[in-house]
């Protein structure tokens, strides 16, 4: 199956912020919209040291950790569909200097824990007429949540591949 994927919003740590799977004909999209208490429980939690990557307000350790919650929302996006046997991935560079921190990220979380085999993801700007920019950018906009491709993730399915220890 070939799929796109792409966000919507300026952080991923803000209200709003989407990630969006869609299937390259349409038929399968997805996605999750951040709330603000997700996302400020986040950062709480990362500041108090609970999870495994340390704090930085710096970008060097805050990109990492943004790439890992990432690719956890990924993880259940894919998760809540038919597990498919093969997956071709383009990825909008969303996440500038981080495209090989994103693939093994996937490949662990999509390869090892879902068993899917991936194809070498690519990474690049996805056209505006991409399903996954289309569909990101709307769900944004959707301020009463009516749409009925979101997927419903709570902090602790998160924090499952977060917190020290596990």
């Amino acid at each position: 199956m070939k799929f796109e994927i792409d966000v919507s919003g300026y952080d991923i740590f803000n209200d709003s912020y989407v990630i969006c799977i869609a299937q390259d004909n349409g038929n399968i999209i997805k996605g999750f919209k951040f709330a603000n208490e997700l996302a400020n429980s986040l950062v709480y939690n990362w500041k108090a040291n609970k999870y495994r990557y340390e704090y930085d307000k710096y970008e060097t350790k805050r990109g990492i950790f943004k790439v890992r919650v990432y690719s956890i929302i990924l993880y259940y996006l894919f998760k809540s569909i038919e597990k498919p046997e093969f997956l071709s991935l383009t990825i909008c560079r969303d996440f500038k200097g981080r495209n090989n921190e994103v693939a093994q990220n996937l490949k662990y979380l999509l390869g090892d824990n879902l068993g899917i085999k991936l194809g070498k993801p690519l990474f690049q700007r996805l056209a505006s007429t991409s399903n996954a920019h289309i569909y990101s950018n709307m769900m944004r906009r959707d301020s009463k949540n009516l749409l009925n491709t979101y997927v419903d993730i709570k902090l602790e399915d998160i924090e499952k591949f977060l917190i020290k220890g596990k």
